[in-house]
């Protein structure tokens, strides 16, 4: 929160101050003596101006004093008031906050225009928590809203959001053509304000568009524009889009200055998530014209803890990628392929953010498809009954036509149809791995499991033969793996170590057993490898690669760990369940041993001599 000096001392900002002051007075006067509500229409309209033009914290004074009359205001202003104080929370940091006081808002009867306003709201806030199904939803329903209104703002602001969202999701020209809609209503009302926005909306799409002149024209044009409206908010935003634009074409120079002072915009604004970006921005740029040292250090940490906490991962990427690079300028190579992993992991992830966002997209636009087809069909049926009843002459061509209507809706579907099975079968694909570490899931496992041994009976021979040395890739082996004291690990160095170390121990896993080892992770500690040798010792050899020591994704930081092994080996007659079994109290022993250990069940030894 900014202080009551530095209120106090921002250019131009004590005559509003002043406004402020008076207004809380009479408010408190009104409350105190008479307790007699406010007038709620010109107190708001008065925050709001605050809001935009001004700072935020200055306005959600007045609506801290309207607060205790706020069940006795219409619906319009209660509406108003909460679409406001839901801004404020959200540019305050408190984004879930904001979000569940807006949906809760949206269950009440508003008016046209109060609801379209906070579906704008919902699906902005919903696109930063990275809720882009929510995001779509509530897009699509503020798109399908028609009402007519002498003020355009609502459908401006609704022009903006799909702009954005649609560039988001790589539909750049549509985004760009609800930007400059947006735009285009914005200026040919007189609405300098709103053009800043758009302008902002606009911008960012057509850099996703690799339309880099455009933008920057665009971004320059939304600089000035705010500028003349005193917003210094989204001045700051702009600056911030530009230096980025800039320093990818390579003008670090130029775009230095731009990124100083909009780290400085944003942080006068409290604007938390954009201040962080921007100073990511400058920290790039610094990096580019060889001026960023290790004086930059901690900035650089109170980055990554930042978006780390948020789980900004597109942001968490660039950080890693950039302290990357620093480490291997000072011959720091081990701590820059670390980072370089790291920056691995985090870009992962925001792709699978970007697929998660894109799938939503068109989960939303199928069924807006679906409808509007549904909906045709029902006007044509109509349509044709009408035709039939004016002229009984017309019937055969009607019939013609409805007919082939009724066949395109058919293919139309049909290849719907068959889109939706072909995801379905991704998804299903999908659903066989483990999502932390890439290997089989439980369910996956056991059931290629039971198939691998299922077809390996086929013409098996007989444990006599195995000894012989006939046959002797027959022999199915099962391991059971478990990380020894793995629950202390996640007391003592957090769930996200544990992380790491499953995936570091589903990396070996891999690298140690054949390629057409089966292997899963089938509980939350606990791996399973079934594979096909000639003898047992071949197993036990790839347990023991296992076992020494690999560092090279081993942080400083990282937990030792070490793992407990069980082997079994497979009956003639035997399913997976009673192969698990055994193995299973062979790890068991191992545990009871002393664990790191590796026990063998009886069969094995048998089956090795």
């Amino acid at each position: 929160m900014i202080k009551a000096n530095r209120i106090i001392t921002e250019a131009g900002s004590f005559g509003r101050l002043l406004s402020t002051c008076a207004w809380v007075v009479l408010l408190s006067l009104g409350s105190t003596l008479s307790a007699k509500p406010p007038d709620f229409r010109t107190v708001l309209d008065e925050a709001r101006e605050i809001s935009y033009q001004d700072h935020w914290s200055e306005a959600q004074v007045l609506l801290d004093e309207l607060a205790p009359f706020i069940d006795q205001a219409e619906l319009s202003e209660y509406a108003d008031f909460q679409l406001l104080e839901a801004r404020h929370l959200a540019l305050d940091d408190k984004t879930e906050q904001a979000l569940e006081q807006v949906s809760a808002l949206l269950e009440r009867d508003l008016p046209a225009d109060r609801r379209l306003s906070a579906l704008q709201f919902q699906a902005n806030v919903s696109v930063l928590l990275r809720r882009y199904e929510a995001a779509f939803e509530s897009l699509s329903e503020a798109l399908s809203i028609e009402i007519e209104l002498e003020d355009p703002t609502p459908t401006i602001a609704t022009l903006n959001m799909a702009a954005y969202m649609m560039g988001r999701v790589g539909e750049y020209d549509l985004g760009i053509d609800y930007g400059v809609r947006a735009l285009a209503i914005a200026r040919e009302a007189g609405l300098t304000q709103e053009a800043c926005v758009a302008l902002q909306r606009l911008a960012p799409v057509y850099k996703w568009a690799d339309r880099s002149e455009k933008s920057e024209q665009t971004y320059r044009e939304g600089i000035q524009t705010c500028r003349d409206v005193g917003n210094a908010l989204f001045v700051g935003v702009h600056q911030h889009g530009l230096a980025d634009l800039l320093r990818r074409q390579g003008k670090a120079e130029a775009a230095l200055p731009l990124a100083e002072d909009a780290v400085s915009a944003l942080q006068n604004a409290v604007y938390k998530l954009g201040e962080f970006e921007a100073r990511l921005v400058r920290a790039e740029i610094l990096q580019d014209l060889g001026r960023l040292n290790a004086s930059w250090y901690e900035e650089l940490d109170r980055l990554s803890e930042f978006f780390s906490d948020r789980d900004l991962w597109d942001q968490s990427a660039r950080l890693k990628s950039l302290k990357s690079r620093m480490a291997a300028a000072s011959d720091d190579f081990e701590s820059a392929l670390r980072l370089l992993y790291d920056h691995v992991e985090a870009r992962e992830s925001f792709l699978g953010r970007e697929r998660a966002m894109r799938l939503a997209y068109l989960q939303v636009e199928f069924d807006s498809q679906l409808q509007r087809q549904q909906i045709e069909l029902l006007r044509e049926t109509t349509r044709a009954a009408q035709l039939e009843a004016e002229n009984a002459a017309q019937q055969q061509r009607l019939r013609t036509f409805i007919w082939l209507l009724i066949i395109g809706l058919i293919l139309g579907l049909g290849g719907i149809l068959y889109r939706v099975v072909q995801s379905r079968r991704l998804f299903r694909d999908l659903s066989r791995q483990d999502g932390l570490t890439g290997l089989a899931n439980h369910s996956w496992f056991f059931e290629r499991a039971q198939a691998l041994i299922d077809r390996s009976r086929i013409g098996k021979a007989n444990l006599s033969e195995l000894k012989a040395g006939q046959d002797q890739d027959r022999l199915s082996v099962l391991i059971a793996a478990d990380i020894d004291h793995f629950k202390q690990v996640n007391d003592r160095y957090g769930h996200r170590a544990g992380d790491r170390v499953l995936g570091r121990t589903a990396r070996r896993l891999r690298e140690v057993f054949p390629k057409d080892a089966l292997i899963g992770r089938i509980g939350g500690e606990e791996f399973a490898i079934l594979l096909r040798v000639s003898r047992v010792e071949h197993a036990i050899d790839c347990i023991k690669r296992f076992r020494q020591t690999d560092t090279r994704f081993v942080r400083d930081s990282d937990p030792p760990i070490t793992l407990s092994f069980g082997v079994s080996c497979a009956h003639p007659d035997d399913d997976i369940h009673a192969l698990r079994a055994r193995a299973d109290q062979a790890m068991y022993r191992a545990k009871q041993g002393g664990r790191d250990r590796i026990e063998i069940d009886d069969f094995c030894k048998g089956a090795s001599e």
